[in-house]
């Protein structure tokens, strides 16, 4: 499995961004070889990141928000999205997070509940 996330730089490592579309990189793990890397977020879009994720066979990606469009884009690509509140922590933090079934799956049912960033 791929799990991907945005992420910043801090240090020598890289930690959950706040940003989702506007992120300028993601870091994608993959829990088969538990290796990881990093791509540039080019498109600089939740929809345009879709594609990218979708690209790299993505299929879960970790976030503390993220908007409908984005949200959208991603399930188009079967990709699963799923919610952390753990802000600027390291991404090896969350994925075991992640793997011990702690985060929540975002849903249509339950999207409404995750915050969301608005451009005005």
């Amino acid at each position: 499995m791929k799990i991907a996330m945005p992420v910043k730089p801090k240090g020598d490592d890289y930690v959950l961004s706040t940003a989702y579309g506007k992120a300028k990189f993601f870091l994608i793990y993959d829990t088969d070889t538990q290796e990881s890397k990093i791509i540039e977020n080019t498109a600089l879009n939740g929809k345009g990141i879709a594609q990218d994720l979708a690209g790299e066979h993505v299929d879960v990606v970790i976030t503390n928000h993220i908007g409908g469009g984005a949200y959208n884009a991603l399930v188009e690509k079967g990709i699963k999205a799923y919610f952390t509140e753990d802000k600027n922590q390291s991404y090896q933090k969350i994925i075991k997070s992640f793997l011990e079934n702690k985060l929540t799956e975002i849903t249509p049912q339950n999207f409404y509940m995750v915050p969301q960033h608005h451009h005005h």
